[in-house]
């Protein structure tokens, strides 16, 4: 049998490979679909009349909403019997997203088919009382387009899209009058438009080289010339980004990690390119981001402290601090911030991302207001375990940073079965976000540990270029040190570890099984540590992968992982030629349309296991792409992966056992 039809048989029967759905608990804990389906209604955008307009799942899939309260005016309650909604949208396969033009008259719903991430751009109006009436802008199935940039009077928008060539993205305008895009500039590479002044002749791009090698242009319209003004090294790289013109706009506020490799704040004169860092008490940690307001006279910066992130708020142009809305540790996220008010999330372990707005006042205390609340299902939210950042000491004596979770209950020294997860990217971070899926892992009993292995980004330049090309296996090494952190602080014991990540992350779950095992061929321990295996849209083989990845990301991952011209060392980092190291079970699982990860990387994986007489579970979602978004499919593989837990790590499994 050909290979390709070993990979398409594969694919029709995944399903089958499959133990059926675990019975019921015995006891009366909720279920995993249970933890599956507590919601939360997205970050919304406010319409002039006080509406809301945001993203919802109440059907399993998102679509776009509408939720007006019952009460209008200064004192509207957005409590969930306060409030009507009205579904906008009915895509197949969902929203991806939207945005709001500047009077909210307008709004720009991103929308793909089956998981595939070429999201189209339609035109809807936000005050539909139904189904809105879409007007395609972008309508081509074969093109990827993103929503860049309003124009400040709402009468068009900037936008990339990769129509004319699959692996470059260029910039147009759409003018609402004309219902006309215009194209404003053609280069090769990835570009995105930022800000725009607001007469419109004037527009701040970037050009995305690599997570390490980003540079922003100023556009002059009216003469198609650019200037670059990326805040760099001489004859080096810099990772920059734009917040936007600043008052006046003869500056611009820019990010970049040119001082320490952290992270700061520069305020660019643009007439003499001198730089000032306006805000150098922020710049002991790295930047999460920093937004202004539409009336360009209030700022707020947000910090990565440890993973946790922080808003900090400022006037403009004077940079003086303002007083911020109290709330509790953990991500905080914005969807809005227009005139003297923003809205935005918390989420951690016990707040699964509610959304709050609040209002400065001037010469007073900010006025905040929740906007959505979180539906449970029958899980008891004040329950959910905080986690512990710990740090353990890599092979090479670095500290490596994690969020470590136990039990209700845990009393060290009591080994349990852990979880190693690893986050994807991997240029990303393991963060103290509320995850349902994870948080029902520890009600059951398992630790979870969630390293930030070199590589990561949040801790600075040096530290996230420590996995680059050639270094690459000394991230799966922090891999491997985390679960040796486990067994020798006491948590838990060889052969009840499991690795589990998604993307790079199901990279990095594979290979640390590999490099387990080599430390024990190589007398460096006497028994492997990790007992199984969760591979969800991971790489196995990095030349396929970068052969196969959508065009327009195969330059920036060659820069990470490495040229396809240098295949041998490819060779070396891919565990799909270490499948001999692969003695534990494993359960695969992929979309089938993924353009990021190709499925042939599941497929390669489970044939080689299964030519080794290995018996791996494969799920293969036929209508998902680079992960599970619709709800059934989430509960049908988190179902299975729990089961899958339970007889290979946990209390019933043969802990450690050879498949």
């Amino acid at each position: 049998m050909s290979r390709f039809f070993r990979f398409a048989l594969l694919a029709m029967l995944a399903c089958a490979v499959l133990a059926p759905a675990p019975a019921a608990h015995a006891d009366d804990a909720p279920s995993i679909a249970q933890f599956l389906k507590i919601r939360t209604p997205g970050l919304p955008d406010l319409l002039p009349d006080g509406s809301l307009l945001q993203r919802d799942w109440p059907d399993g899939v998102f679509q776009l909403y509408r939720t007006t309260p019952k009460t209008p005016g200064a004192n509207a309650s957005y409590a969930p019997d306060q409030v009507t909604r009205t579904k906008l949208t009915n895509f197949p396969d969902g929203v991806a997203g939207f945005s709001l033009s500047p009077d909210g008259k307008r709004c720009l719903v991103l929308h793909a088919r089956g998981g595939n991430e070429n999201t189209q751009i339609s035109l809807i109006d936000p005050m539909s009382s139904g189904i809105a009436v879409l007007t395609p802008i972008v309508a081509n199935p074969r093109v990827q387009a993103s929503v860049n940039a309003w124009l400040r009077d709402g009468s068009g928008f900037y936008y990339s899209a990769n129509d004319e060539s699959p692996n470059d993205f260029y910039l147009y305008r759409w003018d609402f009058a004309t219902a006309k895009a215009t194209k404003v500039w053609s280069e090769a590479g990835q570009w995105e438009v930022n800000d725009v002044t607001a007469d419109g002749t004037r527009l701040l791009i970037t050009q995305i080289l690599s997570a390490s090698d980003t540079r922003i242009w100023e556009l002059d319209l009216a003469s198609g010339a650019k200037r670059e003004i990326t805040i760099k090294p001489a004859n080096g790289t810099a990772a920059c980004g734009v917040v936007g013109y600043l008052p006046g706009e003869k500056s611009v506020l820019l990010s970049s990690d040119l001082i320490g490799g952290m992270q700061r704040l520069f305020a660019l004169d643009l007439k003499t390119l001198k730089r000032t860092e306006p805000l150098p008490a922020l710049a002991k940690f790295e930047l999460d981001g920093a937004e202004m307001n539409d009336t360009h006279d209030m700022l707020v910066v947000t910090t990565n402290e440890d993973g946790y992130a922080v808003p900090h708020f400022f006037s403009l142009p004077g940079w003086k601090p303002v007083a911020g809305p109290a709330m509790e540790k953990g991500v905080v996220n914005g969807s809005v911030f227009r005139g003297s008010t923003i809205v935005w999330s918390l989420s951690n372990a016990r707040n699964a991302g509610q959304g709050y707005m609040t209002t400065f006042v001037k010469g007073g205390a900010p006025v905040t207001k929740q906007l959505t609340w979180t539906e449970n299902n029958g899980v008891d939210l004040s329950r959910m375990r905080l986690p512990e950042l710990v740090r353990y000491t890599a092979f090479d004596g670095r500290q490596i940073p994690a969020f470590l979770y136990v039990p209700e209950g845990f009393v060290k020294g009591k080994p349990i079965p852990f979880v190693v997860y690893y986050h994807g990217g991997p240029e990303g971070q393991n963060r103290p976000n509320f995850s349902a899926a994870l948080q029902y892992l520890v009600s059951r009993g398992y630790g979870l540990i969630m390293p930030n292995v070199r590589g990561s980004t949040g801790y600075g330049r040096e530290f996230q270029m420590l996995d680059d090309y050639k270094l690459r296996w000394d991230s799966v090494r922090d891999g491997v040190d985390a679960a040796e952190w486990l067994v020798k602080e006491g948590y838990s014991t060889p052969g009840r570890i499991a690795t589990y990540g998604g993307s790079y992350g199901g990279f990095m779950s594979v290979a640390c099984i590999v490099e387990d095992q080599e430390r024990v061929e190589a007398g460096k321990r006497k028994e492997r540590l990790f007992g199984a295996c969760v591979d969800v849209v991971g790489i196995v083989n990095l030349q396929t992968f970068l052969e196969k990845t959508s065009g327009y990301r195969r330059k920036l991952r060659e820069v990470e992982y490495g040229p396809l011209t240098d295949p041998d060392f490819l060779r070396t980092v891919s565990s799909i030629h270490k499948v001999d190291k692969m003695k534990v079970p494993f359960f695969i699982a992929h979309g089938f349309n993924d353009p990021r990860v190709p499925v042939e990387e599941a497929m390669q994986l489970a044939i080689a296991l299964k030519d080794r007489k290995l018996s791996p579970r494969v799920f293969i979602a036929p209508d998902e792409g680079h992960g599970f978004q619709k709800l059934d499919n989430r509960i049908y593989f988190n179902e299975r992966m729990v089961q899958f837990f339970d007889e290979t790590i946990g209390a019933s499994g043969a802990s450690g056992a050879t498949p």
